[in-house]
């Protein structure tokens, strides 16, 4: 019998869809050697959206869940079977829940980047530069950090396009989150009009993500873009512009080259790794003023002719992450 893995990302159109769309990649690694089924949580005030159960389909089998978060937890450990290997990715699993799950003789995976809680699992993942002592772990959890541990969805991993860089920008594109909580997608917009008045600016945006009418008749916005459509989108860019996130590796593994800010505590680490690696061009803090944020666009638009910097084998990681579950799956 295939071995199962059983993988919980929780996210939706008010909430977001970082941890959902990273840990939907790992499945579409795994769903070739492993029995994989995906459960995401499913409330009245929290609902996977259509474009998630569409995207749910495509990579393995869904598990419903209940109300609360709590007949949710409850659900899922239900959904349990002895010997399955669990993927968690939230902060709001804790270390009572890890040992129930492993108690259900269980191999635990855990995707975080917080460092705020004791950790009990077999297996620790993250795409931040953190350090093992960051966190506090069993002697017997491996753990694995770093820009090229991230989940790629499968579009994103095929062979890259020639990128001529061109004498001017005429194309960006923009994402503020799913979910764009301090609504941080006018103020971008409008700071990318005002130094590169000429191009054509695309915003990738949540279904929940507002956008003013006078915004919206500076750029294209477009929803419910899938993997594809996003690597189209960022083939036919000349440059980005992100926060420290998933969507910002996602630009990496297309050679786009992109402009990086940070918004919330959890981005600053992989934002100050990467300016210390010069793996993209600074914005700083997106939630400064508008007027510091253009003036910094600026000074990257007149000083540099944009490049990409990060260039990282997504495609070799693959296969040491596959590895890494079936050294799992055999303990």
């Amino acid at each position: 019998m295939t071995q199962r893995v059983v993988l919980r990302a929780d996210g939706s159109g008010e909430t977001g869809y970082g941890h959902f769309i990273r840990t939907l990649a790992l499945a579409g690694y795994l769903k070739n050697d492993f029995d994989c089924h995906f459960a995401t949580y499913n409330s009245t005030n929290i609902l996977p959206t259509d474009y998630q159960f569409e995207e749910i389909a495509k990579v393995c089998d869904y598990i419903p869940l209940g109300e609360t978060l709590e007949e949710a937890n409850a659900d899922f450990l239900d959904s349990l079977q002895p010997e399955d290997i669990v993927v968690l990715d939230n902060y709001y699993y804790t270390t009572d829940y890890q040992r129930a799950i492993k108690d259900k003789g269980c191999r635990l995976v855990c995707i975080d980047d917080m460092h705020d809680r004791k950790m009990v699992c077999n297996l620790l993942m993250t795409a931040c530069p953190l350090k093992r002592e960051d966190f506090s772990l069993e002697p017997y959890t491996k753990f694995v950090s770093g820009i090229e541990w991230a989940f790629l969805r499968e579009p994103f991993l095929k062979p890259n396009i020639i990128r001529n860089i061109p004498s001017t920008i005429n194309s960006v594109v923009i994402a503020m989150g799913g979910a764009d909580p301090f609504k941080l997608t006018d103020k971008m917009i409008r700071v990318v009009k005002a130094v590169l008045p000429s191009a054509q600016i695309n915003v990738m945006a949540g279904d929940t993500v507002t956008v003013s009418k006078e915004s919206s008749n500076m750029a294209v916005i477009q929803r419910r873009l899938n993997a594809e459509q996003i690597v189209e989108l960022f083939d036919g860019s000349d440059f980005g512009i992100f926060p420290a996130s998933t969507v910002c590796m996602e630009a990496f593994s297309r050679k786009l080259p992109v402009a990086v800010g940070h918004y919330v505590n959890n981005q600053e680490e992989f934002y100050e790794y990467g300016v210390a690696h010069k793996m993209f061009y600074r914005l700083g803090s997106l939630l400064d003023d508008e007027e510091a944020i253009t003036n910094r666009l600026r000074d990257i638009i007149t000083n540099n002719k944009p490049v990409p910097t990060a260039i990282i084998d997504f495609n070799k990681q693959k296969k040491k992450i596959i590895d890494l579950f079936k050294d799992l799956s055999t303990q």
